[in-house]
């Protein structure tokens, strides 16, 4: 598992917590008003808000650690495309956080609230972006195989990588008397 590049893996973190920052703070929007929820209870949309920067800062600094390798098999200006729409995230994320701390505030706790809800429903489309332009470099464009090993990628390129999985070289490590014995049979 941690012979994987770690950018993919935690790229999930911002894009779960910039998902779910608009419903949670909705819904603690709406038990504060309606049933009456103590205010305090808002200071987990902040938490939630705060770990969003925090992550979406971690996936670009590991995606600029990938970028490296990504660019000997895509060109720059596509990987630069995603690079782009991913350095925006904790932009984003930070300005969330900071709004999120306005509904703390004595005078501007109301208007504080609701601007975060509507901005952190907004701040979902640049979010989106970021990902589906990730998903393209992986997707469409072959990212993931910079970070194959030689025998991997030269079994995509030869058109044998069903029968490389067949006989289990995809786990890790050679398995190169596995394919002496297959000979023989």
């Amino acid at each position: 598992m941690f012979d994987l590049p770690l950018h993919p893996i935690v790229v999930h973190f911002p894009i779960v917590l910039g998902a779910l920052l608009p419903l949670l703070a909705i819904l603690l929007w709406w038990a504060i008003k309606k049933w009456q929820w103590t205010p305090k209870v808002w200071v987990l949309v902040s938490a939630v808000a705060l770990v969003y920067t925090l992550s979406a800062t971690g996936a670009v600094l590991l995606g600029e650690e990938d970028e490296e390798k990504v660019e000997k098999v895509i060109s720059e200006e596509v990987i630069e495309e995603h690079e782009e729409a991913g350095e925006l995230i904790p932009w984003v994320a930070g300005t969330l956080f900071l709004v999120s701390l306005g509904g703390f505030t004595a005078r501007y706790s109301k208007q504080a609230k609701v601007a975060m809800i509507v901005l952190s429903v907004v701040a979902v489309v640049p979010l989106i972006n970021a990902g589906h332009t990730g998903g393209e470099l992986v997707y469409e464009h072959g990212a993931a195989i910079a970070h194959l090993s030689p025998k991997h990628k030269a079994a995509i390129q030869s058109g044998t990588i069903l029968e490389l999985h067949k006989k289990g070289d995809h786990e890790k490590g050679d398995h190169d008397e596995d394919d002496d014995h297959d000979k023989d049979d």
